[in-house]
């Protein structure tokens, strides 16, 4: 792997109450000496870390780049669930259908960075007995921001109130997530992921257990908008080159005989789970 280590720049909300609570356990990890502040947002400054405190939504913030050039973006955010249960996960950005109803635009994905989701996964799963409550698990690519160019990933810890103020937590993922940036994996195995419900065990399980990581990948809840664009996109939009496509076999429903052909179009070695 190249020895030079990617920027990656935190984005945190005021308006998400677990982003405040690993706001300061951040603060209280490293001196953020250097502030700026404006009408939009306030920028900290560490010798290591950069981060950015949103005065609204992230999910509906498309001005980052025009704030901080960094070569990646992680978003620590609050997730929510209709079951509440306690959850810690991990995902890309993007509308993979025709509807945006949370930010970004529709039929198009943000740039990825599969080894670092990777990365973060593998070691937050090392943690899971002092997590045994929490679940930790992938999620689907479910939306927005779409817009910023250079890769973003979204880290959140849910699902209820409870959770984003538990500050034992909090100081496990933001440890986790400045461990899994300046520590960086190598990983040649990289793959889009298809099917399967929103929150997988499979595609989750493929990053413990295996070599291979992925562009994020879409449910079967979109398999019927998958399309030429939508798998150029994963493809190009990626950090790594993408070589394979990874198919949870019973989860992409009656999508399956023309998608598998438009994997084998674009000369994708396809990976069956």
């Amino acid at each position: 792997m190249n020895n030079v280590i990617k920027k990656s720049t935190l984005i945190l909300s005021k308006m998400d109450k677990a982003s405040m609570t690993m706001l300061e356990r951040l603060k209280e990890i490293e001196n953020f000496d250097d502030i700026i502040e404006s009408e939009e947002y306030i920028r900290l400054q560490s010798n290591n870390r950069t981060l950015i405190v949103l005065n609204k939504e992230m999910i509906y913030y498309n001005n980052i780049e025009e704030i901080e050039n960094s070569d990646r973006f992680v978003f620590l955010s609050r997730h929510v669930s209709q079951s509440k249960k306690p959850t810690l996960t991990a995902h890309f950005l993007g509308n993979p259908s025709n509807e945006a109803p949370y930010g970004g635009e529709t039929m198009q994905l943000a740039a990825t960075c599969p080894e670092l989701m990777k990365n973060y996964m593998m070691k937050l799963n090392m943690q899971k007995d002092v997590l045994s409550e929490y679940e930790i698990s992938l999620e689907a690519i479910h939306h927005g921001p779409t817009n910023i160019s250079k890769p973003c990933l979204f880290i959140e810890i849910g699902s209820d109130l409870e959770q984003w103020k538990d500050e034992r937590v909090a100081e496990i993922v933001v440890r986790t997530v400045i461990s899994s940036i300046d520590n960086q994996i190598d990983v040649n195995k990289v793959g889009v992921g298809l099917g399967g419900p929103h929150y997988s065990k499979k595609f989750t399980e493929l990053l413990f257990n295996t070599e291979y990581a992925i562009t994020g990948y879409i449910s079967r809840h979109y398999m019927n908008y998958f399309n030429q664009d939508i798998l150029k996109q994963m493809i190009e939009k990626c950090e790594q080159e993408v070589k394979f496509a990874i198919v949870d076999k019973k989860g992409i429903g009656k999508e399956k005989r023309r998608v598998l052909e438009l994997l084998k179009d674009n000369n994708l070695e396809i990976i069956f789970i």
